[in-house]
């Protein structure tokens, strides 16, 4: 039986040990911390619950191609709880207050009425995230990969398809603020300028039609739970979970089967060497590159992501409140007084209000918010100076000034904040300057990084960063290719 490690259980890492052992490969997978899920956790404080990755999950609609993914990996099944929070956002400028309801009609219905000299671009917008919301993202299987199920995509879902993928592609080509740009009315561009987040105007569509479509459900539980479940999934086909084992280094010999030999196993931080007859590298990819071999890995497309990916970083911070505070979302709007940190100021800021999730104890609340922004090197500075906790405590002051100044029963209520900021990422999760995604901008051609590394025989790369912007579609999806990448090497059927 061949051995196979896994460096990382990220989503990613445990869905291409899951598919792997489902497959008959020996599988061992090795996590630097203390549990599975990587950056795609959540934690406890003082009876809060802080969800720190999920804000719904693509695939949680039961039909969906990537629904099967989820439950073929243990992450979802049939018990398990999922909610659909409407509104899923809301946004104020001056005496307007904007809700985005999942049912874009009802979204437009309120739009129209409170903006009638925008109705053009209303419906426009309408109309585009109903075509996105057609959208049934298929799972591609390799070429010369033996399945235990073929299935082929239909000729006739393929032209279905390709109108649908060329609008996107045409939004992908504008940003979010130039197809919002057209509005006329000020509260409705500016509100929309600061809507989920995203840069290009196709991701924002996209989410939206996603919501429309029904798909995006939060699950019980969070994202510690998904992970929980899927590193069971796992462990109990008898695959082995290394947790609190750090991997030093990826051995490679120098064997003559290709120009920079092959993958022989890894040496982990305590000395001790597991072999392997094929490596999977699931942690933050420009961070293994960084840290996990002895010699550069010279395939083109490695290269690409270690010098052009941007990278996305965010400032994470979790609110324990013992008091009720009912609005949900809470809106996005203008501060009164700005927020300075990390050399950053921020005028705009909303919070997930997650306490009908039973994130909170009864009678008390959770919000949570990400401030985004490229502050690692501020982060670092600070912690490698030993201002660290004195930069944090002085932006968690800010943070509380202004939620009692919005909310006045939680003044003197607010049981505990919590940080956690880039450097908190890069140390729990291994990720590079702690990025979690990556950035995509209007005019980005997007690349799907093939993981297979063709200069060393038998490793593979697999995670976010091989799909941009990223995402928990773009792990699992990379995950189950590089099982398969596995499967084809060794002749070995591929089982879903």
């Amino acid at each position: 039986m061949k051995h196979i490690i896994v460096i990382g259980a990220g989503i990613a890492g445990m869905t291409a040990a899951t598919y792997l052992r489902r497959s008959g490969f020996d599988v061992t997978i090795c996590e630097q911390g203390s549990k599975a899920g990587g950056v795609f956790t959540s934690w406890e404080r003082k009876g809060y619950f802080f969800e720190g990755s999920l804000d719904w999950l693509s695939g949680s609609k039961p039909g969906t191609a990537s629904n099967q993914l989820w439950k073929e990996t243990g992450a979802l099944d049939d018990s398990v709880k999922v909610y659909f929070p409407d509104p899923y956002h809301a946004a104020v400028w001056e005496d307007k207050t904007i809700f985005l309801y999942r049912d874009i009609e009802k979204t437009a219905k309120e739009l129209l009425s409170m903006f009638p000299e925008d109705e053009k671009h209303i419906r426009r917008l309408v109309k585009d995230v109903k075509i996105l919301s057609r959208i049934k993202v298929p799972v591609f299987n390799l070429r010369g990969v033996k399945l235990e199920k073929p299935q082929r995509m239909k000729f006739r879902e393929i032209l279905k398809l390709l109108p649908i993928l060329l609008r996107l592609l045409k939004l992908n080509k504008i940003s979010r603020k130039q197809y919002t740009d057209r509005f006329k009315n000020p509260a409705l561009k500016h509100s929309f300028n600061f809507i989920l987040g995203h840069i290009r105007a196709g991701n924002m569509i996209f989410v939206m039609g996603m919501l429309n479509s029904g798909d995006g459900g939060y699950t019980e539980g969070g994202s510690l739970a998904i992970a929980n479940r899927m590193a069971k999934t796992f462990t109990d086909m008898d695959g082995r979970l290394l947790l609190n084992t750090k991997v030093k280094k990826v051995n490679i010999s120098n064997t003559g089967v290709s120009k920079h030999g092959a993958v022989t196993g890894l040496t982990l931080e305590n000395g001790k060497i597991l072999e392997a007859d094929s490596v999977i590298v699931t942690q933050e990819t420009i961070a293994a590159l960084d840290n996990l071999f002895d010699m550069p890995l010279k395939d083109a497309w490695l290269m690409d992501i270690r010098e052009k990916t941007r990278l996305s970083t965010c400032t994470y911070i979790g609110i324990g409140i013992e008091a009720e505070i009912h609005e949900t979302p809470v809106p996005e709007c203008q501060l009164d007084q700005p927020i300075s940190y990390a050399g950053e100021v921020v005028t705009e800021l909303g919070f997930f209000n997650n306490t009908h999730l039973g994130h909170a104890p009864k009678g008390c609340t959770v919000l949570t918010t990400r401030l985004r922004g490229d502050t690692y090197d501020f982060w670092k500075k600070a912690k490698d100076s030993g201002r660290y906790e004195a930069e944090k405590s002085a932006l968690a002051d800010q943070i509380i000034r202004l939620i009692c100044r919005r909310y006045p029963q939680a003044e003197g209520k607010i049981k505990v904040l919590d940080i956690a900021t880039p450097v908190t990422y890069e140390r729990y999760a291994g990720s590079y300057h702690g990025s979690w995604m990556s950035i995509t901008c209007a005019g980005d051609k997007i690349k799907f990084y093939p993981g297979q590394v063709k200069s060393v025989n038998g490793l593979y790369f697999a995670g976010h960063r091989l799909i941009p912007p990223g995402g928990l579609p773009a792990a699992i999806i990379s995950g189950r290719r590089a099982a398969q990448m596995v499967c084809r090497k060794f002749n070995v059927v591929f089982k879903g």
